[in-house]
């Protein structure tokens, strides 16, 4: 797949504090002056959702109590739900303050660290809130979290499985620890942990989605389908899922069906060049070369730098017989990516079809430098040596394509037989 970005790992939920028993609505209206009635009026109103009512309610009750530390941590918790991180930074600080020993704290001021991205200040929190409760797989799950955005995969793994450990249908520490087997390239363990996620978590459509990513990288490509349908089914906006299943069907042959995927991705993320580079592989393999060069120009337009797809549009004009054009981009693609040996393949066939055939050996052996085990590129430079009546060099060519494999064109090797004068 020509990308292997999968969704974002997520913090773990901020845990909310358990509460006395809720005594309703109407408590705090009864009791205006009561700080534990509009504590709990708030616990109700956080568990609708209703977090803007919540954080007036317990900053009322933090003013009629100002040492509670129970209101401040269930504030910074309203707070995180919003997305409001400097303010539950400031909660849960005050809360630790006035409650030293309180793990949950300390995890979530770390989780809310880690929704600004400053993942070390996460690490030092949830350091503590394992000292003070060890037994707490949410805090090992997010600080495998942070381990991971640091690059430190191994120290992410780490804690994963210890929060699967200490929780065993945890779903959440089974599809982050899947996401850092991928990063790993260890897809059949990514593989294992996205099944156990579904298992305990039917419907959650990242996971089939990295199941299907991982299939893809091992080359199961109706396993991939089917994961990123019901992907698709779970989260019918996923462009990714899309994308995916558009490359999936692409590898099949299949062009119309990615041809309709790529054009959906790019509908829901219309700066997806990826989606575009993939929509024009398809609209190639149909021999719709201009509109797979229109394709591959906007992948560009995104993306300057996309050499995959500089190389995948010489290609396209090299379709429509345009050579130097399909040259121009056959070198930018060697400019960008220096070891791309289908790209000096693709500029040697170009530079055959000129006639040049000295420039086109020259970048028919630097692609076998580079890819010696592509049988293309020894069958290409033997039609070039035979063009420069070099039979000795072609036939070599030939022999090196057939042990690798591949079954050399009947008219390549009938022309060089009758022109060597000799078979072999």
């Amino acid at each position: 797949m020509a990308k292997y970005v999968l969704a974002a790992v997520l913090l773990v939920a901020l845990v909310a504090a358990v509460m006395p028993a809720c005594v309703g609505n109407r408590g705090a209206a009864a009791r205006p002056d009561d700080a534990e009635a509009h504590q709990n009026r708030g616990v109700a109103h956080q568990d609708e959702g209703h977090h803007d009512l919540a954080i007036k309610d317990f900053t009322k009750a933090i003013e009629l109590k100002p040492d509670d530390a129970e209101a401040y941590f269930t504030r910074g918790v309203a707070y995180g739900r919003k997305g409001l991180w400097d303010l539950a930074i400031k909660d849960f600080t005050k809360a630790i303050e006035l409650k030293p020993d309180d793990a949950k704290a300390y995890y979530n001021r770390g989780a809310a660290y880690g929704g600004k991205g400053l993942w070390d200040r996460a690490i030092t929190d949830h350091n503590k809130a394992i000292e003070l409760k060890p037994d707490l797989a949410e805090a090992y799950c997010n600080r495998g979290v942070a381990y991971g955005e640091k690059g430190l995969l191994d120290l992410e793994i780490k804690d994963y499985t210890k929060a699967i450990e200490l929780k065993p249908g945890y779903a959440k520490a089974c599809y982050n620890r899947g996401l850092a087997y991928a990063e790993k390239g260890l897809w059949n363990l990514a593989i294992r942990d996205w099944t156990k996620a579904i298992e305990l978590k039917p419907d959650h459509a990242f996971a089939y989605y990295g199941r299907g990513v991982a299939y893809a990288q091992k080359g199961l490509w109706d396993l991939a389908i089917k994961d990123c349908t019901r992907a698709i089914k779970l989260k019918p906006d996923d462009a990714d899922a899309y994308y995916s299943r558009g490359v999936a069907y692409c590898q099949k042959g299949l062009w119309n069906l990615a041809i309709k995927d790529c054009t959906k991705a790019i509908e829901l993320k219309p700066d997806d060049a990826d989606a575009y580079y993939n929509r024009g592989l398809a609209y190639g393999g149909k021999g719709l070369w201009d509109r797979a060069i229109k394709d591959y120009a906007k992948a560009i337009e995104l993306k300057p730098d996309y050499a995959v797809a500089h190389r995948a549009r010489g290609a396209a004009y090299g379709g429509k017989g345009l050579w130097d054009l399909a040259i121009k981009d056959f070198t930018k693609a060697i400019e960008l990516e220096p070891g791309d040996a289908l790209a000096y393949c693709g500029r040697g066939v170009a530079y055959g079809a000129k006639g040049l055939w000295d420039l086109a050996l020259k970048d028919y052996s630097r692609a076998a430098e580079l890819a010696p085990g592509f049988p293309l590129t020894y069958v290409n430079r033997a039609r070039a040596y035979l063009a420069q009546k070099d039979y000795d060099a072609a036939w070599a060519d030939v022999k090196a394509a057939q042990k690798l494999g591949h079954k050399v064109d009947p008219e390549l090797i009938k022309k060089l037989t009758e022109e060597s004068g000799r078979s072999e």
